[in-house]
């Protein structure tokens, strides 16, 4: 046998030790970002009232009854966005209208949103009340109209309340930030971590079919408690510590996204939707049931709510995602990689590599790679995806370190996280192993909004 050179030897032993220094700075590094995570979490407080939006339709009614002009309108929604106050408040404290006059267009909005009262018929009604200056009643009487009994039965206030939801007290306050500001009273909730959004979907989802005659109010008093039951029983769950409720703006519900990818069609999407209120089922069980769909389809849902909630991902890509996994049989892991890059213009191959070496688990050398590797990676043009597929089958980087690099890649494509930060979750995913995203949320990046089954 040859003898080894020993400055070979010596070099190789190096490079060791430079990997073991690499990893250990990595792990103390991970370590401190971890315990200051825990700190955070643990000394986070709930948060209050926030932003109002969405919510312009007191907007329109005050405008069609003639007390508020449009320029006052569209004054008052600059003001509404700059103050962070609901418009009901900006118009009240502009001197556009009383708290009065604002308490009696509420009224009115919640009776035609309740389907009790047209809207022509009450925009009437208001206008009347505004030009002769007389109570709501005064003006229903005066114009004719009987006034609709305020059936507290089918509101949602009263809907969550008897589901065990929130207690009297809880209910009452509530209602009155709701009469005083003109937020509505499920956003209220949720902005003070009462409910949770997916539970308010629940609720209202269920309000709109007692008015259809689809469902009992006793069957959708049950479908919200069971419900509410179910999120204190998965809360408690480790891999659900740190959720917290929360508005989740633009956020798709679960049945959009498998409508958007085709997995699921309008009239079987119904038909679970009101099979898992009629029977107080979980939806996903009732998708299963209903049209055959693969529980992976359900978890990978959980998943991409939470990143598009974080911001971590459009609606398109987790559409495509979908798309991915059901064309080419893709794991989700692959699937959301790919479609995450997939939007990218200029070739990020070499980062790709650079990320990957960095984390000491791999040592690539570019200039040993197959030649069709390397003439990928020089390309100025998006060869990511083609050089990942490569990399796994030439046994260079296992699937989960090459996808799980490459979700990273549209994350700092995107500006959502830093190198360090980026460098960190690859090395928390590869040695323990967890999904990116799921490093990505032990790190404190990313907020746990959605539940995970058991």
């Amino acid at each position: 046998m040859v003898p080894m050179d020993s400055g070979s030897q010596a070099d190789k032993s190096a490079d060791l030790q430079g990997q073991q220094n690499k990893r250990q700075r990595l792990a103390n590094a991970t370590a401190t970002r971890l315990a200051a995570v825990a700190t955070e979490r643990a000394e986070a407080r709930d948060s209050s009232l926030i932003e109002a939006t969405g919510h312009v339709r007191i907007g329109d009614l005050l405008m069609f009854s003639g007390l508020v002009s449009s320029e006052f309108i569209q004054t008052a929604l600059r003001n509404f966005e700059e103050k962070g106050l609901p418009l009901g408040k900006v118009l009240t404290l502009s001197g556009y209208i009383t708290e009065a006059q604002l308490r009696c267009a509420l009224d009115v909005q919640a009776l035609v949103n309740e389907r009790q009262l047209p809207l022509d018929v009450g925009v009437k009604v208001l206008t009347l009340a505004y030009k002769e200056s007389v109570p709501l009643s005064d003006a229903f009487e005066r114009s004719g109209v009987v006034q609709p009994e305020d059936h507290l039965s089918n509101k949602l206030g009263q809907l969550v309340l008897d589901a065990q939801v929130v207690d009297h007290s809880i209910l009452e306050n509530a209602l009155e930030v709701n009469h005083r500001t003109g937020l509505p009273l499920g956003h209220i909730l949720c902005y003070r971590s009462i409910i949770s959004q997916q539970l308010l979907e629940t609720a209202l989802l269920g309000q709109q079919l007692i008015r259809r005659g689809s469902i009992t109010r006793e069957q959708c008093v049950k479908a919200i408690s069971q419900a509410h039951l179910r999120e204190k029983k998965l809360g408690q769950l480790p891999e659900n510590i740190g959720f917290k409720k929360s508005m989740l703006r633009h956020s798709p519900r679960v049945g959009e996204l498998l409508f958007e990818a085709e997995l699921i069609a309008d009239g079987q999407l119904l038909e679970s939707l009101q099979t898992s209120l009629s029977m107080a089922r979980p939806s996903g069980l009732c998708m299963k049931e209903v049209c055959g769909m693969d529980s992976i389809y359900i978890t990978a849902t959980v998943e991409l709510q939470e990143m598009i909630d974080n911001g971590m991902l459009t609606t398109p890509l987790a559409v495509d995602t979908f798309v991915r996994m059901k064309e080419f049989s893709h794991s989700f892991l692959r699937a959301l990689a790919e479609a995450s890059v997939s939007r990218i213009l200029l070739n990020p191959g070499k980062k790709l590599i650079e990320l990957l070496n960095e984390t000491g688990s791999y040592s690539i050398d570019i200039g040993s790679l197959p030649a069709e590797i390397r003439e990928r990676l020089d390309v100025n043009y998006n060869q990511s995806i083609e050089v990942c597929r490569a990399l796994v089958e030439a046994k260079i980087v296992d699937q989960h370190g090459v996808y799980s690099a490459l979700r990273l890649i549209y994350l700092l494509e995107e500006g959502l996280l830093t190198d360090e930060q980026a460098l960190l979750a690859l090395d928390m995913a590869c040695t323990t192993p967890l999904a990116v995203d799921e490093a990505i949320f032990r790190l404190g990046w990313k907020k746990r909004t959605r539940l995970r089954e058991d």
